[in-house]
């Protein structure tokens, strides 16, 4: 299920878990899922459902579900994050003064001057020789919980790009600088989706 209400991840009261057991009793569907963006959610779907796979909005500017990864990990659900380059902000692409005219329009000016921060600190941390896409896909494969992530590509050359960040791992100090980034400066004011 694709970010459904809340009320609908909750097994205790939403009946289309029922179906689903039904549809992999029958043979239909191996697994199913929830695509979900809070730890609470994770927290909830986990212990309410016999979900085996929870898609994750998750990134260096988005760690909130963070602290739920491992209690789905001892239960067999495997995670699959979302939004891994926080809509191209960590890919390197946009910076201090872009100017959007697609979907990414609908943040107001303070926003994007802000985010537009946070990514000159993200990419302060990043190590000599690493692409910003590549640091912030290899923090998120850091998280031993992370089965697979799925980045936006649009070309052959942007995904493969994309699949040579797991060629290399990030040093653990970095990974670290990457968790005070978000503790220090994003934890208790989160930047709007």
């Amino acid at each position: 299920m694709h970010n459904p209400p809340r009320e609908m991840m909750d097994g205790r009261v939403a009946s289309q878990y029922a179906e689903f057991e039904k549809l992999k009793a029958e043979g239909k569907i191996r697994e199913y899922g929830v695509s979900l963006d809070w730890r609470e959610e994770v927290e909830m779907v986990v212990d309410a459902t016999k979900s085996r796979a929870l898609e994750v909005f998750f990134n260096a500017l988005y760690q909130e579900p963070l602290p739920a990864f491992q209690k789905a990990y001892e239960n067999g659900v495997g995670i699959i994050v979302k939004v891994p380059l926080d809509s191209g902000w960590l890919s390197g692409r946009y910076r201090k003064g872009h100017q959007f005219d697609d979907i990414r329009k609908r943040w107001p000016l303070e926003v994007v001057e802000r985010r537009s921060e946070l990514v000159e600190q993200f990419s302060a941390l990043v190590p000599k020789g690493t692409s910003m896409a590549h640091a912030a896909l290899q923090f998120i494969l850091a998280q031993p919980q992370v089965s697979t992530i799925i980045p936006g590509a649009k070309s052959a050359e942007q995904a493969l790009d994309n699949f040579a960040a797991a060629d290399k791992q990030l040093n653990p100090e970095v990974v670290r600088s990457i968790y005070n980034l978000w503790e220090r400066e994003i934890m208790s004011d989160p930047l709007p989706w």
